[in-house]
């Protein structure tokens, strides 16, 4: 470590005359404790401690002269700077190198998300998030200790003075007078809104999208394998293909807040942050499943072509047991796509399964091909949809959610609409995120529709 290169006669002069930086050294040679070349540290780590140590070897450099202890001391610091520049450099480099590896490898270094054979419009690896995966990191340059609640508290001006979230604020200020979100709080907040979103638990992945249009390859038709004769020819059989284009579209949510409970609440940052990925992952929700396709709206999963359906009849009708989700699984099934990874369906569908009952009036257990298969309500799943006659039908909607992908760009951008604190001291929030869908494979879905309550 590049500290443990000082002599205890350098740590002793600086302990007497620069003890700030000495504790800053320590503190940070603490922090790179158990960083490896998977994980290597950002480069702001080294450059903030640097700024400081140049900042406490200015008053030794105008100086007419210096003492023994304080010549030490002056040199600790120039060295100092040097490694940290050094380790600054090697820092950003191993990143580097962790991207390149990613790409020639099949999946980041650092294990977020796995890297495919998709490109975007410039030619670069395009990378998917499970569930599981984070797209932030604890690592978070200058901004780290922020979070986007408390930058939209000082965007209003209300609160106690917050230096961090005012220099966020100051950086990120575009000319039509909204606030660019710093690029860690823009992934911190992509993570909590994939956290309250149900169709990113039941599997769907996330692809962070870098340019306006993302390119991805989408399976039509798999190829068909023939048996042939000693020498005789293969049968040629291709796969078909078709290409799915990620276009980055705007979604946008107005978030009216009261000046008292901004100036007074001791929650308000963490409740403005909860609310807004809310919103967003309610209507990211909603698209997924039934976006209707019509620009700006993405296409959800009801509305594309070749995704499987059974109907419960030409009116409707209650469910009596599992036969029609069976046939939804063995379309999937017919169609050699995935097995399913989960049931979406409304709150009432759930219940209604729930209240089955076999002949001896105990509970109706599902086959087991079913059972394994987690059921997830969602209120999403209307209950007022039209199926013949009926007006008060519902659908499931299963499949391999893996093959469903949620494009987000990592792009955040907040303005404040001031003239309405003139009305009723309330302060409206106006975010923009902008976003896609996309279905990869359609046959990996199926839809149980028109059922109706018992």
């Amino acid at each position: 470590m590049w500290y443990l290169d000082l002599t205890n006669h350098q740590r002793s002069a600086l302990m007497e005359h620069a003890p700030g930086i000495n504790d800053l050294l320590v503190k940070l040679e603490r922090k790179m404790e158990g960083r490896s070349v998977a994980d290597p540290p950002h480069p702001n780590d080294f450059n903030r401690t640097r700024r400081a140590v140049v900042d406490a070897a200015r008053p030794f450099a105008d100086k007419p002269a210096l003492s023994d202890t304080e010549k030490v001391a002056f040199d600790a610091l120039v060295e100092v700077t040097d490694s940290l520049g050094n380790a600054a450099d090697k820092a950003a480099r191993q990143r580097e190198l962790n991207d390149e590896a990613a790409a020639a490898f099949g999946r980041p270094v650092d294990g977020r998300g796995s890297v495919t054979g998709w490109v975007d419009a410039n030619g670069r690896p395009v990378a998917v998030l499970a569930p599981e995966d984070r797209l932030s990191s604890a690592d978070g340059g200058d901004f780290r200790d922020l979070h986007i609640g408390s930058l939209m508290r000082a965007m209003a001006g209300a609160g106690t003075r917050n230096d961090l979230a005012i220099r966020a604020l100051q950086e990120g200020l575009d000319s039509a007078g909204g606030v660019t979100v710093p690029e860690h709080l823009v992934r911190q907040f992509i993570d909590l809104m994939r956290a309250r979103t149900r169709v990113i638990q039941a599997g769907a992945r996330t692809v962070p999208l870098s340019t306006e249009k993302t390119s991805i390859a989408r399976i039509t038709s798999d190829p068909t394998a023939a048996w042939r004769a000693e020498l005789g020819a293969v049968a040629q059989s291709e796969p078909t293909f078709d290409k799915v284009e990620f276009v980055a579209r705007s979604l946008a949510v107005k978030l009216p807040v009261s000046l008292e409970l901004l100036q007074d609440s001791l929650n308000i940052e963490d409740a403005l942050r909860t609310a807004l990925a809310g919103a967003f992952a309610v209507e990211m929700d909603r698209v997924a499943l039934f976006g209707s396709g019509t620009a700006p709206e993405p296409e959800g999963v009801a509305n594309v072509t070749g995704v499987n359906e059974v109907s419960m009849g030409t009116d409707g009708a209650a469910l009596s047991g599992y036969g029609e989700l069976l046939q939804a699984f063995q379309a999937i099934a017919d169609a050699n796509a995935p097995e399913p990874t989960a049931c979406l369906m409304a709150p009432r569908t759930k219940f209604a399964f729930a209240g089955l009952t076999a002949t001896d009036g105990q509970p109706l257990m599902a086959p087991k091909v079913i059972n394994d298969v987690p059921f997830m309500d969602s209120t999403n799943l209307p209950v007022d949809e039209s199926h013949g006659t009926a007006t008060n039908a519902s659908r499931i909607i299963t499949g391999d959610f893996k093959q469903l992908l949620i494009g987000v760009r990592q792009g955040l951008r907040i303005e404040v609409l001031r003239h309405t604190l003139a009305d009723d001291l309330t302060i409206t929030f106006v975010a923009h995120l902008r976003a896609d869908v996309a279905l990869v494979h359609p046959a990996a879905f199926a839809m149980v529709t028109g059922i109706v309550p018992a």
